[in-house]
């Protein structure tokens, strides 16, 4: 009865352990890591008055670049990052007038930008898998952005910042989302629904949103 009594202690204790590693794993340290992926850009509707742009049909696009996993409290962690991306979106665009038919042509956005996320999350540590969810704020800086557009026999290019474009550099947006740990490799997925309005200098309102599939390596 004795040898029963102390094996089951020892494995409660055994449980209480591995269950204080899931929860509070005291070998996570600070760390660097490297990610790439798959960036899908999409947007909510865009109205110009009597140009009526609907939502950007999704384009894809890529993310590269570091991020640095900080501790906080137990598995909680602090996650800041810097990526660059590019994505392009396209649409379909209807020009109406009272005094004539309308007319109709098809658009293309691209964008190559630098994003800086600030994530805070928490990990649950198993054997030999990691699981983590994550949210927080993100801002992405438009670098380099070209609009063309093509109505009829007729085309244009502009750039899409500056005094002469049509959309905001900078937009501020919020992400969720989740990731897997293996070892030192790890994959995630997030997505980012925007805040600001990216029409610049005007009550229209329209925002961008994306959605990141990555892989990436943790030293």
């Amino acid at each position: 009865m004795k040898r029963i009594a102390t094996s089951l202690m020892l494995l409660c204790l055994c449980i209480a352990a591995s269950a204080q590693d899931i929860f509070d794993n005291p070998d996570r340290g600070a760390r660097l890591g490297v990610r790439l992926g798959l960036d899908i850009a999409t947007s909510t509707d865009f109205d110009f008055g009597r140009i009526k742009l609907g939502v950007l049909n999704a384009g894809a696009g890529f993310t590269a670049g570091a991020v640095y996993n900080i501790p906080v409290w137990k598995n909680m962690y602090f996650e800041p990052g810097l990526l660059l991306f590019y994505n392009s979106m396209g649409y379909d665009i209807t020009i109406s007038d009272e005094s004539s038919a309308p007319d109709t042509g098809h658009g293309s956005l691209r964008r190559f930008g630098v994003r800086v996320p600030f994530r805070l999350g928490y990990r649950f540590d198993f054997e030999k898998v990691s699981v983590r969810a994550f949210t927080g704020p993100q801002l992405e800086v438009g670098l380099i952005g070209r609009s063309r557009l093509e109505v009829g026999n007729e085309s244009a290019s502009e750039n899409a910042y500056g005094s002469d474009g049509t959309f905001n550099r900078v937009n501020v947006g919020w992400e969720f989302g989740a990731g897997v740990d293996y070892g030192n490799w790890t994959a995630e997925i997030s997505g980012a629904a925007g805040i600001t309005d990216m029409v610049q200098g005007s009550a229209i309102k329209g925002r961008f949103n994306n959605v990141t599939i990555s892989l990436g390596y943790n030293f």
